[in-house]
């Protein structure tokens, strides 16, 4: 049997984009193979539902910090080490020495065919001679450029630009693992630009068992879905707020509510607006995907696969988005979502939704299809699986 180090910055959760995959990862393929976990505990997920997929399981805790002052702090602590210095970690808020020397305690007493890291953690383990892959995602160091070039203050644009030139730097090392896994072809070709290691591409997936519409309440409403604490959804609520929902209000009375956990002080602040809901974490967000529910993506920046909005076609919803927000999902304008890349095409799309109950039931139905068809957990993890199959053959 197969020997897997896995290596993630917190315990995988399926409630986590960012650590989704490798949730999925454990569910598929610890049937198999024999993986040992080793994670960041920030004892905001619960490993139990993983444990039976995990030959072994060990974690150390981590503080969350939801300030930038306080993540500085805590990382500028355990910057300052002979250990780091070896592993050249700038700045990285995941670098703590007790990991370091569990990671590597690990490696010494199994024997590990092939070991996978997602991105924060990749540093830890780039010089070991054992075949790896990197889970990176996405092409992170464009992301920070990208929101370099729009900021209006010389502190948020120094902010930014430093933030972009510690990740593209990071990013450098991919190549010296023997594969990065991204989740879309754009980020396969913005990393292609400096990134000599093979890269592959694996869409998420979509578990579309659980995110089933099987709610009676038919009630309209629009509703954005995401962690409310990072830049790219808050960018998005403000965008919504400002240009598209007042046009909206104007034609329509019509609810929009905001689901998501860590809302800014921005966010929570709209929570005084008569029609507008802040939920905050909620404990399943399918009870706010009702079948009444037009799902909205007004992304004005960001990167990767939103796995929101293929949860929200498979709960037969609509789905309005920008190009951002839809990239990397290969559906079809007016037949799967619909496509709105500015204030009056967004309202127009929830509006005419809104009134014409044909097309939002054809839209609904044939999203929820799409995605049966197109993303399925099983399809991804097996090529993956296939991925670390070839590279264990070539090292043998």
């Amino acid at each position: 049997m197969m020997n897997i180090l896995l290596i993630c910055h917190d315990i995988p959760s399926m409630t986590v984009g960012a650590t989704l995959p490798i949730y999925h990862l454990i569910k598929n393929l610890g049937k198999t193979y024999s993986i040992n976990l080793i994670s960041f505990n920030s004892e905001q997920y619960d490993i139990t539902e993983l444990k039976p997929f995990l030959n072994k399981y060990t974690n150390i805790k981590i503080p969350k910090h939801h300030s930038i002052k306080n993540q500085l702090k805590y990382t500028m602590k355990n910057m300052f080490t002979l250990d780091n210095l070896h592993k050249r970690s700038f700045l990285n808020y995941y670098y703590h020495k007790d990991m370091s020397k569990l990671i590597e305690k690990s490696i010494i007493n199994e024997q590990y065919d092939i070991i996978i890291t997602d991105m924060p953690m990749a540093f830890y383990v780039k010089n070991t001679n054992i075949p790896k892959i990197v889970y990176a995602f996405d092409a992170v160091s464009d992301y920070n450029y990208k929101m370099y070039t729009k900021s209006n203050t010389i502190w948020t644009k120094l902010y930014w630009y430093l933030n972009y030139l510690k990740i593209h730097r990071y990013e450098k090392t991919y190549d010296k693992f023997n594969a990065c896994i991204v989740v879309n072809k754009k980020d396969k070709t913005l990393l292609e630009r400096y990134i000599k290691t093979k890269i592959e591409v694996i869409p998420n997936g979509v578990d579309t068992s659980f995110f089933k519409n099987n709610n009676d309440e038919t009630g309209q409403k629009i509703v954005f879905l995401g962690d409310m604490s990072t830049p790219p959804n808050n960018d998005a609520v403000k965008y919504f707020i400002d240009e598209i929902y007042p046009l909206i209000c104007k034609e329509i009375n019509i609810p929009f509510y905001i689901v998501g956990r860590n809302p800014s002080k921005y966010i929570k602040q709209l929570n005084n607006h008569e029609n507008i809901t802040v939920t905050g974490s909620v404990d399943d967000v399918r009870l706010y995907l009702t079948p009444g529910t037009i799902f909205i993506t007004p992304m004005i920046s960001g990167t990767g696969i939103k796995n929101k909005i293929l949860e929200a076609m498979s709960m037969n919803l609509p789905v309005v988005s920008t190009s951002i927000g839809i990239s990397g999902i290969n559906s079809r304008n007016y037949e799967e979502f619909i496509l709105a890349d500015n204030n009056i095409e967004f309202k127009s799309a929830i509006i005419e939704l809104h009134e014409n109950i044909k097309l939002k039931n054809k839209i609904s139905s044939n999203a929820r299809i799409f995605v049966k068809n197109n993303y399925s957990w099983q399809k991804s993890m097996k090529k993956l699986e296939k991925i670390i199959k070839n590279i264990v053959k070539e090292q043998n």
